[in-house]
């Protein structure tokens, strides 16, 4: 059950070098269109660590995020897990995303292995669910999101990354967290003309494919693990952005199902 929570939480947004199966030189310039080129993404005393092409195009999608009121999304996920014989194997799902600010969310997750689950803010509280198993847990919310996910983060062990993405700071977070970057070039994804961009943090190497036009969101994101053994990695695509939904506080309201059994793993917030 646990397990099955978390994964919703983790998915929504946690974010190598290969574009149409070519290896990409991160030390050399290479062309990308007209008049642009990539940046080393090797910080230097002489250089930004954070290439100003990749800078303004990852703060363009982060402020456009940050300040819409509300939003829904959909997206595909694959997140590789080491085995025992240090074999990785890729676990994936499909779930819907919708946020009203400052203080309701609600996500569903489909796995691939046929688990589905729910989590919900209401705005006074915050409601796990699980479809199989029928089984649920609830406790009082803290705040608005931020504050909502960052109790997530603490009680369930949810990275902050996911609390950065939903943030109303998004700008101040993503900025901070990423060391070096650059321009990889114009990329198709599904159909849209994205922004390919590579940037590393103290971690994780990332890709990140933003639409260009008037919604810079995010269409494709791929996180490497550096640290973790035979650097798995988490891969989204993302889909069906709306910026104008039609939510109202029915959307966000949870009643537990008939029979269902609730469970106690949240600590109560004081």
């Amino acid at each position: 059950m646990k397990r099955s929570i978390l994964v919703i939480l983790i998915l929504a947004l946690t974010y190598q070098l290969s574009a149409c199966g070519q290896e990409i030189d991160a030390n050399r310039d290479v062309e990308s269109g007209p008049d642009r080129s990539i940046e080393s993404s090797a910080a230097t005393p002489e250089e930004p660590a954070l290439a100003k092409d990749a800078s303004d195009i990852l703060m363009r999608m982060s402020d456009f995020i940050s300040a819409a009121p509300a939003f829904t999304f959909v997206s595909d996920t694959g997140q590789e897990v080491g085995t025992t014989n240090g074999q990785l194997i890729e676990l994936g799902s499909h779930f819907t995303v919708a946020i009203q600010r400052p203080s309701k969310a609600i996500g569903r997750i489909d796995s691939r292995s046929g688990d589905s689950s729910t989590t919900v803010l209401d705005g006074e509280a915050i409601w796990v669910y699980s479809a199989n198993e029928n089984m649920y847990d609830t406790t009082r919310q803290p705040g608005d999101i931020d504050a909502s996910l960052d109790f997530l983060a603490e009680q369930l062990g949810v990275p902050r990354q996911l609390r950065d993405f939903f943030s109303k700071d998004l700008t101040a977070s993503l900025g901070g967290a990423m060391r070096s970057g650059y321009y990889v070039g114009e990329s198709m994804i599904s159909g849209v003309l994205c922004d390919h961009l590579a940037l590393r943090s103290e971690k994780e190497d990332v890709q990140v494919w933003i639409a260009q036009g008037d919604e810079p969101v995010p269409r494709r994101i791929i996180i490497a693990y550096r640290q973790i053994e035979g650097q798995p990695r988490f891969w989204a695509q993302f889909t069906e952005w709306n910026f104008s939904p039609e939510l109202s506080d029915t959307t966000f309201t949870f009643s537990p199902p008939e029979g269902a059994t609730r469970i106690h793993f949240f600590v109560d917030v004081p």
